[in-house]
């Protein structure tokens, strides 16, 4: 089934466009969320943050007309969105430490330059969104996930010629920002 169909099913048929939703997009999704959180959360706070993508997204598609861009790339933001926010919230309320973190205890300059690296991802990260759509999919695509330029462009449905010419803007205006917030590395 093509995204348009499935967006016409969810608008016709909203309970036969949600099953199909999700028995297409369940593994992907289920991916995404425990790459991100198998250090650190339980197989119920997997479950539970899966759930949560599904109804994230229902609840969107019941208040838009029409998805804009892919259906997949929309899927795996909310995916990923959730798995971090899901992320902090098990590492902020738990007293035990992720496996994949447990080497940076060797001594206090490691927790310090973990720490401010944590921050400095943070930081990154939400300045990367503040450049709003399709520009910072492109960034996130191209840097974080290593797509091309011919990958991205179908993702958010625009040339690979305007995604590469975006991706420099927006690597521009982003390092304007990120010294404007004081970052200096």
């Amino acid at each position: 089934m093509t995204d348009n169909e499935l967006q016409h099913l969810l608008k016709a048929e909203p309970e036969k466009g949600q099953r199909a939703f999700y028995d297409k997009y369940f593994n992907y999704v289920y991916t995404i969320v425990f790459a991100k959180l198998k250090s650190a959360a339980s197989m119920e706070d997997v479950d539970e943050c899966v759930g949560d993508v599904f109804a994230q997204c229902f609840i969107f598609f019941d208040k838009q007309e029409v998805i804009q861009g892919n259906l997949k790339a929309f899927t795996a933001s909310v995916a990923r969105r959730k798995a971090v926010d899901t992320y902090r919230r098990v590492v902020r309320h738990s007293s035990n430490i992720p496996i994949d973190d447990a080497g940076e205890l060797d001594s206090g300059e490691n927790i310090e330059r973990s720490a401010e690296e944590s921050e400095l991802r943070k930081l990154l990260y939400d300045k990367v969104e503040e450049l709003g759509e399709p520009d910072s999919t492109i960034i996130i695509q191209k840097y974080f996930f290593g797509r091309s330029s011919k990958e991205i462009a179908e993702i958010v449905q625009i040339s690979s010629d305007n995604v590469r010419a975006r991706c420099s803007r927006a690597v521009k205006r982003l390092k304007d920002v990120l010294l404007a917030a004081g970052f200096t590395r």
